[in-house]
């Protein structure tokens, strides 16, 4: 008895020590998510909220690539919080929650090469810029970003579908993520092929536009204030792709 009261009175403060970490992880990674997501949604409002922003392309692009953002944001951190909490639950509706985060995921890069596209046309084209770069134009190609990530996860759902015989209904004994869902061989295959092309693609789309205008920026007849400025918008977009890929490498 003497020695469980010992066993018990040496194991407390550890324990507690761990509760208080642990909470201070969850408080360290809230805190500035709220804050980043809150700047996100007045970024938003603001780019909905004027008629000329949601006139112009290149506004328009940047309110898709914050809404995208902004939703894996929010997504990521309900994920966290349900790890932490061991919140456990049904294949089916762990597969739910990873649809919206997946797609996000893979909207962000895509509407990035396609910012760049818009800088491009901008500076290297400006006698045909608006006669290409409209606003029918820019919603086409935004549809089409969405369209590829949402043909990534429908691809993903018919194999899982077809070769994970495991019920849907059968509650996981580990958190929600994309590892558990996704346990076949085949979907590490599937993910690194797509990560590969989507990144190169994307990569030689930003490339080929920063190479373009920074030749408009030297020649004579281009607005070399606005060249400078474009190209500094697209090398951004670099610095974000790369970004993106470490954290799909990490995840």
């Amino acid at each position: 008895m003497q020695n469980q009261f010992q066993l018990q009175q040496n194991s407390s403060p550890s324990e507690g020590n761990g509760e208080y970490l642990e909470g201070y992880r969850v408080v360290f990674s809230i805190v500035p998510c709220v804050i980043f997501l809150y700047i996100n949604c007045v970024m938003l409002y603001t780019l909905r909220s004027k008629p000329v922003f949601r006139e112009t392309s290149r506004y328009l692009l940047l309110y898709n690539l914050l809404l995208a953002e902004t939703l894996q944001m929010a997504l990521a951190q309900m994920m966290s919080l349900l790890d932490v909490g061991m919140v456990f639950m049904t294949r089916l509706m762990c597969l739910l929650v990873l649809i919206p985060t997946i797609i996000t995921t893979i909207t962000s890069p895509f509407s990035l090469a396609v910012m760049s596209l818009e800088r491009y046309m901008a500076v290297c084209f400006p006698l045909r810029y608006a006669s290409i770069v409209t606003v029918p134009t820019t919603y086409g190609a935004i549809a089409v970003v969405w369209a590829i990530s949402y043909a990534n996860m429908l691809i993903r759902v018919i194999i899982l579908t077809t070769l994970d015989s495991r019920p849907f209904g059968q509650f996981m004994g580990i958190p929600c993520g994309k590892n558990p869902i996704f346990q076949l061989k085949i979907f590490s295959e599937f993910e690194s092929g797509f990560v590969c092309v989507e990144f190169v693609s994307v990569g030689l789309i930003i490339i080929f536009s920063y190479v373009g205008v920074m030749v408009a920026a030297k020649a004579a007849s281009t607005d070399k204030v606005s060249a400078n400025k474009a190209s500094k918008t697209v090398l951004l977009h670099m610095i974000q792709l790369g970004l993106s890929l470490s954290s799909s490498l990490v995840s």
